[in-house]
């Protein structure tokens, strides 16, 4: 999948620690892990099919 737009948002910081520690613990970027959050969410209410990847 290629990755050529950028969103900004704002989020609290409540969120950005747990979404750092998920992260973490999975030795992933936020960025790659905010992008992960989002395919779930999207794939589960049927809006995106993506691709599944060796990588992940």
């Amino acid at each position: 999948m290629k990755k050529d737009t950028v969103v900004t948002v704002r989020i609290t910081e409540e969120m950005k620690k747990a979404i750092q520690s998920i992260a973490d613990k999975d030795e992933r970027t936020v960025g790659w892990m905010i992008r992960k959050l989002l395919t779930e969410a999207l794939e589960s209410r049927g809006l995106v099919k993506v691709k599944k990847t060796k990588q992940g």
